[in-house]
């Protein structure tokens, strides 16, 4: 991903983009009617060399960063992410070609199973401080599940966005992290936006984001050096125990 003025530049497989380019737009249209979110436009789309362009939104900060700064807005704007991803579960439909399942583990019953955001994390939800939005981008799917699949069980991408939380823990801040606080808040405003659905299954796939998690921790660290790896390590095998404990007591 490259930075060219306005514009923010994606390159790759087309097969891979071409699948982008329709949940991103088919999401503007989701969070522009409802009103809880909105998506970067797509300005250009080239198949042919694999070259994806979207709009650059000045301004944006992550919800990591803002619970980072304990902005007094996170709470509010927590809430409205469960919200909007209850929406996009709801609404979000692509055409039947792009209908990509999840790994085994990952699909669940009927009522499950949806078309999922695939990268649900923190650090790819945002605040657009000019205009007061709340952002959501990067709609390929996350790298662990392999980038092509668009359909699974619904709580992947809430499963994702709440360990996120946990792992996004600053290892200078972590015994005061509150990361059980910002997954209930989010975990309210999807349950109100979405009241049909049985949030306590959550603890039956608990094992498998916890495993999922692991290796997401384990790579970075052997990218470090070893003082800081060992920092770095301690600090998530301490937030990793928390997820465990908080998707045990979820209710």
């Amino acid at each position: 991903m490259e930075i060219l003025g306005n514009v923010v530049r994606k390159t790759g497989a087309s097969s891979i983009l071409t699948v982008e380019v329709a949940k991103t737009s088919r999401a503007f249209e989701i969070g522009r009617n409802t009103g809880l979110f909105s998506v970067p436009k797509v300005i250009r789309f080239d198949a042919g060399v694999g070259a994806l362009e979207f709009e650059r939104l000045n301004g944006l900060v992550t919800l990591l960063d803002l619970a980072v700064r304990k902005d007094e807005r996170l709470p509010g704007l927590l809430e409205k992410t469960g919200q909007a991803l209850a929406a996009v579960h709801e609404k979000l439909v692509l055409p039947e070609e792009m209908k990509r399942e999840m790994p085994p583990e990952w699909m669940g019953s009927c009522d499950e199973n949806v078309f999922i955001h695939g990268d649900f994390a923190c650090i790819n939800v945002c605040f657009h401080e000019s205009s007061g939005e709340l952002v959501i981008v990067d709609w390929s799917a996350a790298p662990a599940v392999g980038r092509t699949p668009t359909f699974g069980s619904r709580y992947f991408d809430i499963l994702l966005f709440i360990s996120s939380l946990f792992h996004g823990a600053p290892w200078a801040a972590v015994l005061s992290w509150d990361a059980a606080g910002m997954a209930r808040t989010f975990l309210r405003g999807y349950c109100r936006a979405a009241p049909q659905v049985e949030l306590g299954k959550l603890k039956h796939y608990a094992s498998t984001i916890c495993r999922l998690q692991r290796k997401n921790v384990f790579q970075p660290a052997r990218q470090r050096r070893p003082l800081r790896a060992v920092g770095y390590i301690s600090c998530q095998t301490l937030m990793h125990a928390r997820l465990r404990l908080f998707l045990h007591r979820y209710n």
